[in-house]
């Protein structure tokens, strides 16, 4: 084989998680992958093979399980026991047979068949305990307030303070909490942990005339959310997963097989009115004092039967109480996913020996449908206290916008079909030393959307791909190796002669071990080969399904006065708006790859091996608006086309060590290593007057912000440094570096700063060992070279009474503590709209190295020859090392999402 091809051993996918994307970081090479959020049902990763090379519409890998198309979800949620062959193809000899969109690398896994013999079963069954990795800190509701009158003293001197000392004091004397409320928000709504489970049963076996394999999965996942017993309904995330999958070969005669899989994923959500993240990020708007998150009844609402949500106004409006945001309805998603396809396998060797056919037809159908309900929470203020009898009586705030019972049904729908056909012929033949073949491959595609509202006519249009591809091999005395392979795709995206596209690639390999001369050195030295291959392969994914035929231009009727004329000008026609210009001439974007491989073997079994590639990808005709167009020439719209050029390159490799010491004692280890750089070289932007403005020759991802000197010291500096063209400041605020030295501080002074928000280096080591019925086992994963700006509109307290986190109580410019590299800058109750623009004040480094998983097993001892048991205990994501402590690293500029997850797993493994 002298293609890129990473074959996964399949039982370094086998986590806890019931989301198969967690387990790929670190433990692919030529995988980047990272998560940003571990909310059960949104918690898939990012994956690109070889990094970001592109920046076109899709950016990520095409997903082909046995053979057929799949999603990110399909892979997401692919049991693990059901996989049998797992691999990443990333050259261009590789994926080229794949069709249009294999330029962004292709994963590829094969799920099992049974075997010829009795039958056999293996049961799994997981139970975790699931816990965040880091859960954030607020401040307690004494130091809030007093940070909220410095806040508002600092920048207004002559406002009184807004919350009295009295109260101040009553709250830290701990009185009545309904009237002096100190709530902690993240205690009121989330758990510390939750419990989860997850199954698989599978059967396999078979005869002479038919082998199969049949499996059934069931995941059980729930949230951290706390539930109100006083609904009716389950406002926690709840989720129930079912997959079964029939894998059954049919031998027809000695010459024909009908391969039949048929898989099917249903899925019932049940979880709040809006998602757990944004129930998250709403402690962030409430603050601990001004209310409780309901009031206990005072007198007059002994009765009243509905909850006593806790509300104040600011500005004229109400403000955001995250426990009725939590508890306010649910929604309830039914998710569908049914697969079935079939193979036929012909032998033709009575036409001539080898020659083979294959015809594949294949049917997925998707739909969902949600439906969401939700109440309008009756909110109430203190309207009188007595300090004496400790009495209060309550004020309705909405008591005519308010529902206290569930509202009708709010809904949503959406379907999708996809058929895929394919006929294969496949040769080989031996001729001495000379080994040949030879391949062809004819393939159709539809993809239709068959539900939801959408009245676009481009979106409900049927997607369809057609194709031919080949590849022809050869290789002589298992020395020498070479390789051609075309791809001839066409597709609806494109119109006339651009419709169709052929992407050669060729290839050669030379197996230096098995030359006559390495025989001395083979024991020491037992492999070592050279590969290198270059091609060419399209993309045709250049917009989504609504935006896809950028050939065709867009218009539509206008509306208003476009056109007014008449005595007394009351005729008006709106005319015609022109949405998107047409380009005859969009094309295919096309990948250059190139790969440089080489494998190496040491020892007797190769018992430490060796693979390292280095890659370069130059991605042409990349789809993009073209910006530099001044508005004198009249353009509503600008027009797009393939303008756009970037080019990627790094290395990836592995180190596998593997030996058994005695019959009782082994040991493996593995490292991964991935580096993938990337960079504009040719992209249709503004004639910046400064080139550090373009962003031609910066990576990608790149980060880019202004250069954050210090925090002001005084009114006496600020008077004499360049001005900041960002509205009102003062001491204590940021100061920005006036890099083109022209007296402002203003977008012009903008610079690339930082690495790329996607990790340039991914990595990840392990190792596992045994003795006897124990194993044990560990694996570190690791992210370098990536930045990401802490969000500081999402962190800044105060404005319009927000929370506050701890880490700023704990570091802030203050005139008693002017620090003028204090982690925020001076406090205000109003947007300051200096020191939140993107700049390196913001800037941190998001390298860090994880425990991904540490596995201890014990086998017991075999009651008889056909029962296995295997106990484990695993923990995910035990800990992580970094820089950046405020929150979970991964999760990048906005720690305020729903955290990643720590898990504590007991399994058990059954096969008999």
């Amino acid at each position: 084989m002298i293609s890129s091809i990473q074959t996964v051993n399949t039982k370094d996918l086998k986590i806890p998680s019931s989301n198969l994307t967690t387990a790929f970081a670190g433990k692919i090479p030529g995988v980047i992958s990272y998560q940003t959020t571990g909310e059960p049902g949104n918690d898939n990763a990012q994956f690109f093979v070889r990094g970001v090379t592109t920046f076109g519409y899709k950016t990520d890998p095409l997903i082909l399980i046995d053979g057929f198309e799949a999603s990110a979800n399909d892979l997401a949620r692919l049991p693990s026991d059901d996989i049998e062959a797992f691999s990443i193809l990333k050259d261009a000899t590789a994926t080229a047979m794949y069709g249009p969109r294999g330029a962004n690398g292709i994963i590829l896994v094969t799920t099992k068949e049974g075997r010829e013999g009795p039958v056999r079963m293996n049961v799994r069954i997981d139970t975790r305990i699931t816990t965040p990795t880091r859960m954030n800190e607020f401040v307690d509701g004494v130091t809030y307030m007093r940070m909220y009158n410095e806040a508002l003293l600092t920048r207004t001197p002559n406002e009184s303070p807004y919350y009295s000392e009295q109260r101040i004091q009553a709250t830290e004397d701990g009185m009545n909490p309904m009237v002096y409320p100190n709530v902690q928000w993240l205690d009121e709504l989330f758990k510390s942990s939750t419990t989860n489970t997850k199954t698989n049963v599978n059967l396999s076996g078979g005869g002479n005339i038919a082998k199969y394999y049949v499996s059934v999965g069931y995941d059980h996942e729930t949230g951290l959310l706390k539930v109100d017993n006083r609904n009716n309904f389950n406002n926690n995330i709840s989720i129930n997963r079912f997959n079964i999958r029939s894998n059954v070969v049919f031998k027809l005669t000695k010459l024909t097989t009908l391969d039949t899989r048929i898989q099917g994923r249903f899925e019932t959500y049940n979880g709040p009115y809006r998602s757990a993240t944004e129930i998250y990020n709403t402690i962030m708007r409430s603050n601990p004092v001004d209310f409780p998150p309901f009031f206990e009844p005072d007198e007059a609402n002994l009765f009243t039967k509905h909850t006593l949500f806790g509300n104040a106004y600011n500005s004229g409006a109400l403000m955001v109480n995250p426990y009725a945001e939590m508890v306010m309805g649910y929604q309830s998603r039914d998710d569908n996913t049914i697969t079935a396809t079939a193979t036929l396998s012909q032998d033709l060797g009575f036409i001539t020996e080898n020659l083979k056919f294959q015809g594949k037809i294949s049917a997925t159908t998707w739909s969902s449908y949600t439906a969401k309900r939700r109440y309008f929470p009756y909110f109430y203020t203190i309207d009188t206290y007595s300090p004496i009898s400790d009495e209060y009586t309550l004020f309705i705030l909405n008591s005519t916008s308010g529902q206290a019972y569930l509202g009708g049904v709010e809904p949503y729908r959406n379907a999708t079909n996809h058929y895929y056909f394919e006929g294969r012929f496949n040769w080989e033949r031996e001729f001495n030393k000379h080994h040949l073949g030879l391949m062809t491959v004819f393939t159709a595609e539809q993809s239709l959307l068959t539900g939801g509202n959408s009245s676009n006519i481009f979106e409900t249009l049927p997607e369809r791909n057609l194709g031919n591809s080949g590849r022809f091999t050869y290789d002589y005395d298992s020395r020498y190796f070479f390789e051609f392979v075309y791809g001839y795709n066409g597709s609806e995206k494109f119109s006339g002669k651009h419709r169709f596209g052929f992407f050669p690639s060729i290839g050669g390999g030379w197996l230096i071990s098995n030359e006559p001369f390495w025989g001395s050195i083979k024991d020491v030295f037992s492999l070592l080969k050279l590969k290198l291959t270059y091609g060419k392969v399209g993309n045709d994914a250049i917009a989504g399904r609504a935006a896809r035929f950028w050939f065709l231009s867009d218009i539509s009727t206008g509306s208003g006065g476009g056109y007014t004329w008449g005595n007394s000008f009351q005729t008006s026609y709106g005319g015609y708006n022109i949405n998107r210009i047409g380009n005859p001439d969009m094309t295919w974007e096309i990948s250059d790859k190139i790969n440089l491989g080489f494998e190496f073997g040491f020892f007797k079994n190769e018992i430490l091996k060796l693979n390292v590639d280095f890659f370069k990808d130059t991605r042409s005709r990349i789809y993009s608006v073209r910006s530099n167009i001044p508005s004198t020439a009249g353009w509503s719209t600008l027009p797009s086309g393939n303008a756009g050029q970037a080019k990627s390159h790094g290395i990836d490799g592995s180190i596998d060590f593997q030996h058994s010491f005695t019959e009782d004692f082994w040991l493996t280890g593995r490292l991964n290593v991935t580096y993938a750089k990337n960079k504009y070289t040719k992209l249709d932007e503004l004639n910046y007057p400064y080139a550090y403005l373009q962003r031609v020759g910066n990576p990608i991802n790149q980060l880019y912000g202004l250069i954050a000197e210090r925090l002001f010291v005084d009114q006496a500096e600020i008077d004499n440094s360049p001005k900041q063209d960002f509205g009102p400041y003062m001491a204590g605020d940021i100061k920005y570096k006036d890099v083109n030295n022209d007296g402002v501080v203003n977008s012009y002074d903008i610079v690339p700063m930082g690495f790329p928000g996607v990790p340039e280096v991914q990595y990840g080591f392990g190792a596992s060992i045994g003795y006897k019925k124990f194993d044990f086992s560990f694996f570190f994963q690791g992210n370098a070279r990536t930045s990401f700006f802490i969000s500081s509109s999402a962190i800044t307290p105060f404005v319009n009474r927000q929370n506050s986190l701890s880490f700023i109580a704990d570091s802030y410019w203050s005139e008693s503590n002017p620090d003028v590299h204090a982690f925020f800058p001076r406090l205000s109750t109003s947007i300051v709209n200096n020191n939140s623009q993107a700049s390196s004040w913001w800037l941190r480094d998001g390298s860090f190295l994880r425990l991904k998983t540490i596995e201890a097993g014990y086998n017991t001892s075999a009651i008889s020859a056909l029962f296995n048991a295997r106990i484990y205990f695993t923990c995910e994501n035990a800990f992580v090392l970094s820089a950046f402590k405020l929150w979970d690293p991964e999760v990048g500029s906005n720690g305020l999402n729903y955290p990643l997850n720590r898990s504590f797993n007991i399994g058990v493994q059954l096969s008999f």
